[in-house]
């Protein structure tokens, strides 16, 4: 499936992580999770655990930088195997809301993630989080319905069920 377009706007750089960018990161997941205990309450430590991970890619936690330098929003992707990866973690700061970050950032990692071979890519959504709903949908992504949380899957198979573990909102 094409991805559409989407260039950052005006100012703003979409560039890989660098370790100098870690605060910074922690700061914007904490105030895009907020409502969500466990993924904002992300700390260094938990951070460091992740990155030491064999999956862990720098090139794959994509950042949205204003021109002033503030850290407006993150991609995180993760590869899974030879032929399926996810949207690890999106989020944008609350203060670049509306300003289409979340889609930008969306469709940089998936360029990644296909630029890497992956044909399908999954993720998981609070079922009430409308605004990354609207955005996956806009994406095309499928739902795949599971027990307790909304899973959505994008690539060039027909969506199955997932018995994974849901980790972020």
């Amino acid at each position: 499936v094409p991805l559409p377009a989407a260039e950052p706007p005006l100012g703003v750089t979409i560039r890989d992580f660098g370790t100098a960018d870690a605060a910074a990161l922690l700061e914007v997941n904490a105030a895009a999770f907020a409502a969500h205990p466990e993924q904002g309450g992300l700390t260094a430590a938990d951070l460091d655990e992740r990155m030491a991970e064999p999956w862990f890619d720098p090139a794959g936690l994509l950042l949205a930088v204003d021109d002033d330098g503030s850290l407006l929003g993150f991609h995180w992707t993760k590869r899974h195997d030879e032929k399926h990866g996810e949207v690890y973690v999106l989020g944008v700061s609350p203060a670049a809301h509306g300003r289409g970050i979340g889609r930008v950032l969306t469709v940089a990692g998936l360029r990644h993630l296909a630029s890497r071979g992956l044909e399908e890519v999954v993720l998981y959504v609070e079922a009430d989080n409308t605004a990354a709903l609207g955005l996956y949908s806009g994406l095309r992504f499928t739902h795949v319905p599971t027990d307790t949380h909304v899973q959505y899957r994008r690539g060039s198979h027909e969506p199955q069920p997932s018995h994974e573990t849901p980790r972020h909102g």
